[in-house]
């Protein structure tokens, strides 16, 4: 089983190479001394994960807020532009009713106006 990468042949060594440099009665206070570098360690990595994690849940309050506030601003609009275009619409269609020509009915055909075109005239030219 490895811990951060080291094994239990490591810690064996670093255990034999501290009772040698060390010796027997310094041991103890220097297992206390580690014992607090690895608490405090522990407990600033505890709060700079805390102060991250209530950075993170603000932004997505305010995230959310401002989606809420899009979504709200979309529909509005969308509303406001189905209504623009039926207005819009009426009008015309009630245009296209009446200029409507119906089977059977008797509105006038326009005719063109003016002489027709005159006609190609077709000459052959052998050279």
């Amino acid at each position: 089983m490895n811990f951060l990468g080291v094994g239990p042949l490591e810690v064996a060594l670093v255990a034999i190479v501290a009772v040698i440099v060390l010796g027997p009665e310094r041991i103890p206070g220097v297992a206390v001394q580690l014992a607090r570098a690895v608490r405090y360690m522990r407990g600033y990595a505890t709060d700079a994960t805390a102060d991250i994690r209530k950075e993170l849940q603000e932004l997505t309050k305010e995230y959310d807020e401002v989606r809420k506030e899009l979504n709200e601003f979309r529909s509005s609009l969308g509303g406001g532009f189905s209504n623009i275009a039926e207005e819009v619409d009426r009008p015309l269609r009630s245009g296209r009713e009446k200029t409507a020509l119906k089977p059977g009915s008797d509105a006038p055909i326009i005719e063109p106006g003016g002489e027709p075109p005159p006609k190609p005239s077709r000459t052959s030219t052998n050279s």
